[in-house]
């Protein structure tokens, strides 16, 4: 009999090794996938220059790019006399934001913009978006400069 319990005892100590085993590699999974998960959000960064439609870089693809015109015969804000925004996506981990960073970073400089009275072109590259997300924020900066040039338009 005692040894019906002893043999209990061991089936139960091993299997809870078992268990205990198979959960810290579940979590070590977790912690790395988690991690890993915040870097690779950072796929998109915005650069101050051109790109063209046939314009292949595997560091930068272009998806959206707006272009800033003074209406005055002066200068931008910046000194500038044309200035050209574009939101690329990069490599991942080796961009500066996240795609809702990158939308809402995107539509506070087309608002701005317009509010100073300059004239925005825009250029958007759907065929280089990957993602639905890609695609509905290309679709909302499209419709953001619509809105905000139809607004400057009024006045």
């Amino acid at each position: 009999m005692i040894m019906v319990y002893a043999g209990v005892v061991a089936f139960l100590l091993f299997a809870a090794g078992i268990m205990a085993f198979q959960n810290s590699r579940l979590i070590a999974q977790q912690e790395a996938d988690e991690s890993a998960g915040r870097v690779s959000s950072l796929m998109y960064s915005v650069y101050h220059q051109s790109f063209s439609y046939n314009e292949e870089r595997p560091e930068a693809v272009p998806l959206f790019q707006f272009t800033v015109h003074s209406r005055s015969e002066g200068q931008l804000a910046g000194g500038e006399v044309d200035k050209t925004i574009a939101l690329c996506r990069v490599p991942a981990g080796g961009g500066e934001m996240a795609l809702s960073d990158a939308q809402s970073w995107m539509l506070g400089n087309i608002r701005q913009s317009a509010l100073r009275g300059e004239q925005i072109l825009a250029d958007s590259f759907t065929d280089n978006a990957l993602s639905k997300g890609e695609k509905e924020m290309i679709f909302l900066l499209e419709s953001a400069v619509k809105e905000e040039t139809a607004d400057a338009n009024h006045y």
